[in-house]
């Protein structure tokens, strides 16, 4: 069982720095950033992991560009996997978003992850001159093109969308036949996603019984594509806030599967979710201040993670 961690949303270099630094030392697998370019003034209804559909952030919260972040995140460390959590794939051309994974890959000696989502925002498609209704066909075929991309010595894509051949596409990632790509969402349609394309379904603010509920679908998908089940592995990311170590939890709206318990209880959900299938676990924290946020990393290492690497 892998711990990983979502970065927090701070535009504060040497607080982001000393994130990252320390979820290295402490042994984390994976330090993983979220990916928005602009927010609605005026909120949202859309948003799938709260009861009423608002954001669980406020619209003004500060988020620094996705890959650039990574890049310097990827500066800042020597081990620890680096990635997205999740991409919104339509809203980047897909060539050029296959370069900076895989420049990021050979930079970092092949430690990148490309977490990919199909986005819920319709204002943030519109400002960026996006169909919002055609998310899911885009990235489907982007998915294709930049596996065809990081793969093929000559690449060659014919889609709905893009035409690519005649071209060299230099440097290949380090990790091949590519980047393990991390299917985010929990509909039908992202484990048809994840069977087809994925190395992994990396669902986000969900329940562990909501990924059993889902997983025979997810099986009975794979061997479809003719592909082996042990070929896809399955992540689940939420918020976790421990009520035993004196923290006071952050006044932001509670997002679906938000675990908040004691140490002993967090521990217990850990095996709960081996027990069902579930391989890796990110976590973002429910406190304000990056000093917290280093208080809870902290506590995570010393009492759950070495209960995660016994459990394999």
């Amino acid at each position: 069982m892998e711990i990983g961690l979502s970065i927090p949303r701070i535009p504060d270099v040497p607080g982001l720095r000393r994130f990252v630094e320390t979820a290295e030392a402490l042994g984390f697998e994976s330090v993983l950033a979220g990916d928005h370019i602009v927010l609605p003034t005026e909120g949202t209804n859309q948003y799938p992991y709260t009861s009423d559909g608002s954001f669980s952030r406020p619209s003004d919260e500060p988020f620094l560009e996705t890959m650039t972040l990574l890049g310097f995140l990827a500066a800042c460390t020597s081990r620890i996997k680096l990635g997205s959590t999740v991409i919104i794939l339509p809203y980047r051309n897909p060539v050029v978003q296959a370069k900076m994974f895989a420049s990021l890959d050979v930079l970092t000696g092949g430690r990148m992850i490309c977490g990919v989502g199909v986005g819920w925002l319709e204002k943030e498609f519109q400002i960026l001159g996006l169909d919002y209704h055609q998310r899911g066909a885009m990235t489907d075929e982007f998915l294709g093109i930049m596996q065809a991309l990081w793969s093929q010595p000559n690449p060659e894509y014919h889609g709905k969308f893009y035409d690519i051949d005649g071209i060299q596409f230099e440097p290949k990632p380090v990790q091949q036949p590519g980047i393990p790509v991390w299917v985010g969402g929990h509909t039908k349609a992202a484990l048809r996603r994840t069977a087809k394309y994925g190395a992994c379904w990396h669902t986000t603010r969900q329940t562990p019984e909501f990924v059993a509920e889902n997983l025979p679908y997810l099986k009975e998908r794979i061997k479809k594509e003719g592909r082996d089940v042990s070929e896809v592995t399955v992540s689940l990311k939420r918020s976790l806030h421990f009520t035993d170590i004196g923290l006071g939890e952050g006044g932001h709206v509670r997002s679906g599967g938000t675990l908040v318990a004691t140490t002993q209880e967090v521990i217990d959900d850990l095996q709960v979710c081996q027990e069902i299938g579930i391989d890796q676990l990110t976590y973002d924290f429910r406190v304000e201040s990056l000093s917290d946020c280093i208080k809870v990393m902290e506590h995570l290492a010393d009492k759950v993670l070495p209960v995660a690497r016994r459990l394999g």
